[in-house]
C-alpha cells in the first residue's frame, strides 16, 4: 500500500477527492490531504509519502514552488499536478520542472481512478528498481575473489609462463573449451544528455550491473570467463569453432548491449580482438580488442567494434592535417564570426574521422589546437580568465568519442568568442574618445592630419575611419572641421580679434578659405555671425 497525500485549496474538489475515492482499492492509503501547499510541506517529514496529487494556484506556497521543493529533498517521491486548462501555462512550467503527471480538472471518478492505478504500476516498477540496485550493491561487496581477478589480469597482460598459466586456469576452475579463442572488451560510453552528473559510486554501481550482464550472458550462458580490468573496463575470453567465433562473438556482443540499455539505461562500446588457436596467444587478442575499442574515439559509441572490420590499413598522416587546421582554426577565431569557427570546427573534425588516426594521435591533434588557441588568445591581449583553463584540457582528455571532444571545444570557442567581442567594444570605445581628445587637442594645428590621429592610435587608417564613423556618426574631415568651426564661433562672439586672427587659432592658414567654410557650416559670413551675437556697436 502506498501513502499519497492531496492538495487543492478548493474545499468541494479536495473533499469529492478524498471520501469518492476508493483508495485502498487501488493500492493508496490517503494520509494527508490540505488546503495549501505550505502546510503540506511542512508535513512531508512525519507522513513520508509516496506520491503527491496537488493543485498548482493556492495561498502561501503554490503546487509549482511545492514540486520543486519535493524534487530538491524528496525525488523518490512522485508528484501529480491537477490543473484546469485556465491554468495550462503553469503547467508547462511544471513540465519543465519534471512533474511525473499532470491530470486537467474536471476531474471525473472513473479517470481518477484508472489514473491512480497505472501510478501504482509505476511505482511498482520503481520499487522494484531500487530493490534490484540494492541487490547488486550487495553482490558488490560480496563477489569475485581478488585472487582470481589479480590472475585473469595477469593472464590478459601476457606475463606468466605456461606452466603458470595452467596451474591458474585449474585452481580457479576456468575453462574455455577452444579450440579458437578471442578477447572482448567492454567500456560504459560517457553518459549523454543533459540528466544528473553520475557520482563515482553510481558509475561504479554501473560497471558492476555491466559485469553482471556479461558474466551472465558470455560465461554462465557460453562458457566464457568474464573478469574486471584496472581500467574499469570488463573483458572476456571466448572460445568456439573457429569458423563460428567472429559470428558468435559479434552475436555476443549485441546481445550484451542490448541489455545494458535496457536494464541499466546506459550505453557500451565493446571492442573484439583477432581469433587465436592457442592460450598462449590470449594476450595478443585482449590487445587487439583494447585498440579495437580505441576507434570509439572517431567512430563514436554505442558499437561493436573488431580490430578485423576496423583496422583495414595503416593509419594516414596527421601531422600536415593538423597544422592546417590549427590555422584555419585560429584564422575562423580572427573573424569574431561563430558560424565561421563553427565550419573550421566541423571540417577539422571531418577529415580526423576519415584519417584512420589511433585515439592517442587524435588527442594529440586536439591537444595541439588547444595550445594554438591559447597562443592566439595571449596575442589578442585577453585576460588570462578568458583563456582556456587546465580543466578544460583535462575534460577533454577524458572524453571518449570525437563527438563529445567537438560539442565541448565548441563550447568554449564559442565562450572565448564572447569574451573577445565584449573586449573589442570596450578597447574600441576607449580609442575614439582617445581620438576625440586628440582632436580637440589639436585642432588649431593647420597641418594636422587622419594620419597623425592614427599614429597616435596605432590604427591603420581605413580601420579607424570605419570605427570613427560609426562613433560619431561623421567623417574625420567633418568633425574636425565641425570642431574648428564651433571653436570660431565662440571667438567671434566674446573677443574682438579679427577674422584673419581667428581663423590662425582654429587652424586655418587662408582666411577666404575659413570664411568660405564658416558661412557652408552655419549659413553665415564670420562678420555677420559677430554681429548677431555681440549687437550693433
Amino acid at each position: 500500500m502506498y501513502k499519497v497525500i492531496l492538495i487543492d485549496d478548493e474545499d468541494e474538489v479536495r473533499e469529492g477527492m478524498k471520501y469518492k475515492t476508493q483508495w485502498a482499492e487501488c493500492g493508496f492509503e490517503l494520509v494527508g490531504d490540505f488546503e495549501n501547499g505550505r502546510d503540506a510541506w511542512d508535513a512531508m517529514e512525519s507522513l513520508k509519502p509516496d506520491a503527491v496529487i496537488t493543485d498548482i494556484c493556492m495561498p502561501f506556497m503554490d503546487g509549482l514552488e511545492l514540486t520543486r521543493r519535493i524534487f530538491e529533498n524528496c525525488s523518490e517521491v512522485k508528484v501529480v499536478i491537477v490543473t484546469g486548462y485556465e491554468d495550462f501555462d503553469y503547467a508547462k512550467r511544471a513540465i519543465k520542472l519534471k512533474v511525473n503527471d499532470y491530470l486537467l480538472k474536471p476531474l471525473n471518478s472513473q479517470e481518477f481512478t484508472s489514473f491512480l492505478k497505472r501510478m501504482k504500476v509505476e511505482l511498482d516498477e520503481d520499487r522494484f528498481r531500487r530493490d534490484d540496485l540494492s541487490r547488486l550493491q550487495s553482490q558488490l561487496h560480496q563477489s569475485l575473489p581478488l585472487l582470481k581477478e589479480q590472475f585473469l589480469e595477469k593472464l590478459a597482460t601476457g606475463s606468466m609462463g605456461q606452466e603458470e598459466r595452467e596451474f591458474g586456469m585449474e585452481n580457479y576452475r576456468l575453462r574455455l573449451a577452444g579450440p579458437a579463442y578471442v578477447a572482448l572488451i567492454g567500456d560504459l560510453d560517457e553518459n549523454q544528455g543533459d540528466g544528473p552528473k553520475l557520482s563515482d559510486a553510481d558509475r561504479e554501481l554501473h560497471r558492476f550491473g555491466v559485469y553482471n550482464i556479461m558474466q551472465e550472458i558470455i560465461e554462465k550462458e557460453h562458457g566464457g570467463i568474464v573478469f574486471r580490468t584496472r581500467e574499469h573496463k570488463i573483458a572476456a575470453f571466448y572460445s568456439a569453432p573457429h569458423d563460428q567465433l567472429a559470428l558468435q562473438s559479434q552475436t555476443l556482443a549485441k546481445h550484451v548491449r542490448h541489455s545494458v540499455e535496457k536494464y541499466l539505461k546506459r550505453t557500451i562500446s565493446i571492442g573484439i580482438g583477432r581469433p587465436c588457436e592457442e592460450t598462449r596467444r590470449l594476450p595478443q587478442t585482449f590487445q587487439e580488442a583494447l585498440s579495437a575499442l580505441d576507434y570509439r574515439f572517431m567512430l563514436g559509441a554505442n558499437q561493436t567494434l573488431s580490430i578485423q572490420d576496423v583496422e583495414f590499413g595503416s593509419a594516414a598522416d596527421v601531422s600536415v592535417h593538423d597544422n592546417d587546421w590549427e590555422k584555419r582554426m585560429v584564422s575562423a577565431m580572427r573573424t569574431g564570426s561563430k558560424s565561421c569557427v563553427s565550419k573550421a570546427l566541423q571540417t577539422g573534425f571531418d577529415d580526423l574521422r576519415t584519417s584512420g588516426t589511433t585515439a592517442d594521435k587524435g588527442y594529440g591533434v586536439i591537444h595541439k589546437l588547444l595550445v594554438a588557441l591559447m597562443n592566439w588568445i595571449s596575442e589578442t591581449g585577453l585576460n588570462q580568465e578568458s583563456g582556456i583553463e587546465d580543466e578544460v584540457f583535462a575534460q577533454i582528455q577524458a572524453m571518449k568519442t570525437l563527438d563529445a571532444i567537438q560539442t565541448r571545444l565548441e563550447q568554449e570557442c564559442d565562450r572565448i568568442l564572447t569574451d573577445l567581442s565584449a573586449k573589442r567594444s570596450n578597447v574600441t570605445l576607449t580609442q575614439m574618445r582617445q581620438a576625440e581628445k586628440f582632436i580637440q587637442d589639436n585642432y588649431m594645428n593647420e597641418e594636422l592630419s587622419l594620419n597623425d590621429v592614427c599614429n597616435h592610435l596605432y590604427m591603420s587608417i581605413s580601420y579607424f575611419s570605419t570605427l570613427f564613423k560609426q562613433h560619431t556618426g561623421v567623417t574625420f574631415i567633418e568633425y574636425v572641421t565641425r570642431t574648428r568651426i564651433e571653436q570660431a564661433k565662440q571667438l567671434l562672439a566674446v573677443t574682438s580679434h579679427k577674422t584673419y586672427e581667428i581663423a590662425q587659432r582654429v587652424g586655418y592658414g587662408d582666411p577666404h578659405y575659413f570664411s568660405v567654410i564658416f558661412k557652408r557650416q552655419t549659413g553665415t559670413t564670420p562678420k555677420e555671425y559677430r554681429t548677431l551675437h555681440k549687437g550693433i556697436s
